[in-house]
């Protein structure tokens, strides 16, 4: 049955192409009122897809929630193993758009990778399960029971997912949890990841006069928003890379002797980041290597700032608000509340006379540790080794998935953690890319993942 499955997802390699495109050619935005259809055109169009293949659909409007949540059964038979695989359809704005060399919506293939916004991110990772089930089923059928849960907010840290899983924790138990949202090491290594940071992500607004004063005859004596918000994100980190908030690092859970070893990178390490990010240096916390800073520590970063003028040519005005988006990648056991409230007390500290601050939390989850010593994970490097040629190598990730902790809370089963992306994909900057080879690689380790597991 395997054998036979691998043959259909060779011979149907030019279908799975087209299915890509197609779904990459949708400007699933989540971030943007103006492509709220988009992402909801998006999860119609994969809804339709799985329903053809046989699977049950249904799409969920969730209570709170600014994008639905896609659901799709298959259930084979009563003995065999039920596999829940997470993705989602939603991407990141593409901005800036001039940067990119092709439309960002409008696939194109060079050098052996498709370029388009959510390719790496996830339509690649998420279309290759969807093909591996087709060709499954095409080859005479599934070994496993097979569940997607696939959503349309993890980009904006959303929470619809999460609520979902909780409310129906029960009737969505599962013996296998895949969190299909990974991508391979820097030195092109498969991998299976054993912890992932949490985020807090917040808004700084700051106000100062009730309207723009102009600065000839008001400046000296009007507080200007925009010189306080940039003196409080600036002190909010120093020199060093350190965080200058009272008690964030309290509850830093550090990683284990033996985690370290096995983090061991090869000489250069630092000159391929450097390379992948086209920076002339790096930066970080003195005293840890770059893999550390990368998977264990946390971090703040302000990610906009706008307020005033900013248009063309001269308007010498005092701003009466400035803004700024501003990020807390968190490690164990460091929880998002109590990050917020140290953050809050700081800003009063550090906020200037006339000037108020305030914060809203725009998204938050914690940080998720899970094991690599169970049946999942082995099928997975098994899988991998046998279709990319090396078995995966156990890391942290720096990155966040923000349901993460309610599929491990909720639904119980072991869970893998992985991806298809290569590391220099680009995901959320212009031009990502996805290679075409992992692709078609990917597949067939799914298969074989599905085969071994069933």
């Amino acid at each position: 049955m395997l054998n036979d499955a691998i043959r259909e997802a060779r011979k149907g390699r030019e279908g799975a192409e087209a299915d890509l495109f197609e779904e990459l050619r949708i400007p699933s935005v989540s971030a943007l009122p103006e492509h709220g259809e988009d992402v909801r055109r998006n999860a119609d169009w994969l809804a339709e897809r799985l329903d053809r293949l046989g699977l049950v659909t249904r799409i969920t409007d969730v209570p709170g929630g600014r994008h639905p949540v896609l659901q799709a059964d298959l259930e084979v038979s009563g003995s065999a193993p039920w596999l829940t695989i997470y993705g989602h359809y939603d991407v990141q704005p593409p901005d800036p758009v001039d940067e990119w060399r092709n439309p960002p919506f409008e696939p194109t293939v060079r050098d052996g990778c498709v370029y388009a916004r959510g390719s790496s991110d996830n339509k690649g990772n998420h279309m290759a399960a969807l093909k591996a089930v087709e060709f499954a089923l095409a080859a005479g059928g599934l070994p496993v029971n097979v569940r997607f849960l696939v959503e349309g907010e993890e980009e904006i840290t959303g929470e619809a997912l999460g609520s979902y899983l909780r409310e129906n924790a029960e009737r969505l138990r599962t013996d296998h949890v895949l969190l299909w949202d990974g991508s391979f090491t820097e030195e092109g290594e498969p991998c299976l990841v054993t912890g992932l940071r949490g985020i807090l992500y917040v808004e700084l607004e700051a106000t100062g006069a009730a309207v723009d004063l102009h600065s000839g005859l008001f400046g000296g004596v009007a507080p200007n928003p925009v010189n306080t918000l940039a003196r409080v994100i600036g002190e909010l980190k120093g020199r060093d890379g350190s965080i200058t908030i009272p008690g964030f690092y309290e509850d830093v859970r550090p990683p284990s002797p033996e985690e370290l070893k096995a983090w061991q990178r090869p000489p250069g390490y630092s000159e391929t980041l450097l390379e992948m990010t086209g920076a002339k240096a790096l930066e970080g916390e003195e005293g840890y290597p770059p893999v550390e800073r990368q998977w264990v520590r946390p971090t703040l970063d302000a990610h906009g700032f706008w307020g005033g003028f900013t248009g063309r040519g001269v308007k010498t005005v005092i701003p009466a608000q400035a803004t700024a988006k501003v990020s807390m990648r968190l490690v164990p056991d460091q929880d998002p509340d109590r990050i917020l409230d140290r953050l809050g007390s700081y800003l009063d500290e550090l906020v200037t006379p006339g000037i108020t601050i305030t914060i809203s939390r725009l998204g938050a989850t914690r940080p998720v540790l899970c094991g690599a010593d169970h049946a999942g994970a082995r099928a997975a490097s098994q899988a991998f080794e046998a279709s990319f040629g090396s078995p995966a190598r156990l890391v942290r990730s720096g990155g966040s998935i923000p349901v993460a902790i309610d599929f491990q809370e909720a639904l119980g089963g072991s869970m893998v953690i992985s991806g298809l992306a290569q590391a220099d994909s680009a995901a959320h900057s212009p031009n990502e890319k996805f290679s075409l080879d992992h692709y078609h690689r990917g597949i067939e380790m799914l298969l074989r993942f599905m085969y071994c597991l069933g």
